[in-house]
């Protein structure tokens, strides 16, 4: 390979390490953003996670949720054993499959996530004003896209 293409592949290797770098950083930056509000909700943010799923996308089952998720099977259990007790969750038997069972939100669980979200959206208002409308509706579609890509490569 000659000097030109290798510097190329170099540059291109550096770029694509930059951008899971940031990714990182900005991804644990909003998690502890996020920690810190949960915190006043007696949840961490593991909790709030799987709660924010079933409200968004449920009923789940359990495996549904570990793989939407990308949580431990073990992980999920122990959130959603503390969940029920904290009655944010309930577990239903499913009508498909008697065999099966479905997390399901309760009311209890709908406010908490509602306050939770609000208080989380105040405390991070000011994180995106640098950022227009179109910047962000941008960034959204290349992190589902790379969310994509990153689905595609655990399947393999």
């Amino acid at each position: 390979m000659d000097s030109e293409k290798q510097r190329e592949v170099q540059k291109s290797k550096n770029i694509e390490t930059q951008l899971v770098m940031s990714l990182i950083k900005n991804g644990l930056f909003l998690q502890r953003k996020l920690g810190q509000v949960c915190q006043q909700f007696n949840l961490n943010t593991n909790q709030f996670l799987v709660i924010n799923e079933i409200i968004l996308k449920g009923p789940l089952s359990q495996k549904e949720l570990c793989n939407r998720l990308l949580f431990e099977k073990s992980n999920i259990s122990k959130i959603i054993k503390t969940l029920q007790d904290k009655e944010l969750i309930s577990v239903s038997v499913a009508p498909a499959d008697r065999r099966s069972t479905l997390l399901i939100e309760t009311v209890k669980g709908i406010e908490i996530w509602k306050d939770c979200l609000q208080s989380f959206n105040h405390s991070s208002a000011d994180l995106m004003t640098s950022l227009s409308d179109r910047e962000l509706l941008d960034i959204l579609e290349l992190l589902k896209k790379t969310g994509q890509s990153f689905s595609y490569m655990e399947s393999q």
